[in-house]
């Protein structure tokens, strides 16, 4: 028998066996997706050190939902994720996963007993974020960002120039402090314009949508 008809034979036979078991098939198709998980799924060091330094400054949305792990649908149940929320846990990120266009972060409290991953646009928001001192710069740096959303980049470094004035304005040390790590993250999101890059300030605050 020629090698190719004897291929042929030998996929026609796995074939016929599959549709007869319902098995082969979906066990080869299940590996193949997990391996391409696998291999997708990346950690971010710089991201993650980055954000980490931040602290605990993180709470959780309303709508929130903590996954056990990274971009897989187990997660907690409802109510316990209600009771972080109502309770105004603060936590902090220490990783940061992309997988596709979809990023998480792990977030963990600072008992180190309420911990898992979240999607970094929608379920976290930045306390700082609600100080009135600094109202103006995050308007002002959401702009710089509503802006590079339709690639008028000539007019988001104009408004940047804007940004960094109110960042030098801001008088208190602390948020001094805050405004002016906000404005050096900016500048790196500007440049990659990726989830994973949103200042820590804004996260929470955009995308706007």
């Amino acid at each position: 028998m020629k090698k190719g008809v004897k291929l042929l034979t030998i996929s026609a036979a796995i074939a016929l066996f599959s549709v007869a078991t319902g098995t082969i098939a979906t066990s080869v198709v299940d590996a193949s997706t997990s391996e391409e998980s696998k291999q997708e799924a990346k950690t971010d060091e710089k991201a993650s050190i980055r954000l980490a330094k931040a602290g605990y400054v993180f709470r959780l949305n309303h709508d929130a939902t903590i996954s056990l792990k990274a971009h897989q649908a187990a997660h907690l149940p409802k109510a316990e994720v209600e009771k972080l929320v109502n309770d105004q846990v603060l936590f902090k990120v220490d990783q940061v996963s992309s997988l596709r266009n979809g990023v998480q972060v792990h977030i963990v409290d600072q008992t180190g007993q309420a911990k898992g991953w979240v999607n970094i646009v929608s379920d976290l928001s930045n306390v700082n974020a609600q100080k009135k001192i600094l109202k103006k710069l995050i308007k002002a740096e959401l702009k710089v960002m509503d802006y590079c959303d339709i690639m008028q980049m000539k007019s988001a470094k104009k408004q940047l120039k804007k940004v960094t004035k109110l960042a030098d304005q801001v008088k208190d040390p602390e948020e001094r402090a805050i405004a002016k790590t906000s404005v050096k993250e900016l500048k790196k999101w500007m440049g990659q314009l990726e989830y994973k890059d949103i200042p820590a300030l804004l996260i929470g605050l955009y995308p706007r949508y």
